[in-house]
């Protein structure tokens, strides 16, 4: 009687395994994750060839399972790390790591260096050119992704920090030390200069969720594409064997057999030309795609007329009367900001009582460009 009944230790081991196959990841699962992350960052890579006009090449993935704190273990060092939080279509998020050294050569690229003979500091300027570069990237993974699951997938703009992988975990309530997540690991090279790995981080239940949603999605399609089939196929077989099976006709009976089918069918569908109505642009209304939806958004405009750097010292001595040296030269054009990005250059004039600004070149982006060197 005693061998029939488990002991509590046995019911533990059970329930603990049950409980493993539930939060570890299939082979098949991690096959459609590889797939999608496969894709997605294979239109990553296409945006940062058009950017650094190089060669790009990301690698099919590795995709295993592991703990936030794992990871943190085997990163000590800081990383360039961007936060991607899915809104709509998926509801998550995820982080994307990239080692200093391989940000600091696609920075120097952005700014138009060589990416060679590099001191590896990210400051503020390396990071800004790190972080567009990102941005473009994550927007066309994006993208890619919103046309394998066939819906919209909205995501907020993407965070680029540089900062440990603790540090972000302690400061951030979206993971947890001891959360399972899943490791997605691709191999990517930049012409001769960076052949190195980038690591994708998300949680565990994140990804599962993403993946049945993938899987329900291709049945619906399958389903809605069998049904007409379904239909029609049917009925043809059902016609073509029993002549199989019977004695078969001679040669020259066959043709008026199916030029009568042929004539069958041709009775059963009639094909009439549509009329469609003319459509013609309603002057009163508003395209979205216009520019014109746009013309009442309010922005700020900044008159800047130079730059300085000070350490904090310096800055604690400031008092009425001290004097602040800039990087501009008197006399030389100042800047026009548009919400904190630079579009014009001109110099300051004096309208009766109150200063104005009087635009004499309108900057293009490569100037835009050359301006974040300085």
């Amino acid at each position: 009687m005693s061998k029939e009944i488990l002991s509590q230790e046995e019911i533990d081991s059970l329930l603990q395994s049950e409980t493993r196959e539930k939060s570890e990841l299939s082979s098949d699962e991690k096959d459609v994750i590889g797939e999608v992350g496969n894709i997605s960052m294979g239109a990553a890579a296409t945006a940062l060839h058009n950017i650094l006009d190089r060669p790009v090449q990301i690698t099919t993935p590795r995709v295993s399972t592991t703990t936030m704190q794992q990871v943190i273990e085997e990163q000590e060092k800081p990383v360039v790390l961007v936060e991607v939080e899915y809104l709509s279509g998926l509801e998550g998020v995820s982080l994307l790591l990239v080692n200093e050294e391989d940000a600091a050569v696609i920075a120097d690229l952005m700014l138009g260096g060589d990416g060679q003979d590099l001191d590896v500091e990210i400051g503020e300027m390396q990071l800004s050119a790190m972080g567009e570069a990102m941005n473009q990237m994550i927007g066309s993974a994006s993208t890619s992704m919103s046309q394998i699951f066939n819906r919209e997938i909205n995501i907020s703009p993407p965070r680029t920090e540089y900062i440990t992988l603790e540090d972000k975990v302690e400061s951030s309530s979206k993971f947890a030390s001891d959360e399972e997540i899943v490791q997605t690991s691709f191999r990517i090279s930049i012409g001769d200069l960076v052949d190195s790995t980038i690591m994708q981080l998300a949680p565990l239940s994140f990804l599962k969720e993403m993946v049945q949603k993938l899987v329900a999605g291709q049945l619906s399609l399958v389903e809605g594409a069998g049904h007409p089939e379904a239909e029609s196929r049917p009925s043809e077989e059902y016609e073509e064997e029993p002549q199989v099976k019977s004695t078969p006709s001679p040669p020259e009976e066959e043709e008026p057999v199916q030029e009568q089918r042929s004539a069958e069918r041709s009775e059963t569908v009639q094909a009439q030309k549509m009329d469609f109505e003319q459509l013609e642009p309603d002057p009163k209304s508003r395209d979205a795609g216009s520019i014109e939806i746009l013309k009442d958004i309010p922005l700020q405009l900044t008159v800047r007329l130079g730059k300085s750097r000070m350490t904090i010292k310096e800055i604690l001595e400031l008092g009425k009367g001290s004097i602040i040296e800039l990087d501009r030269l008197a006399g030389e054009d100042v800047d026009l900001l548009v919400n904190g990005k630079l579009i014009a250059k001109g110099e300051v004039v004096v309208i009766e009582e109150n200063f104005a600004f009087r635009i004499k070149k309108i900057i293009s982006p490569m100037e835009r460009l050359e301006d974040i060197k300085t």
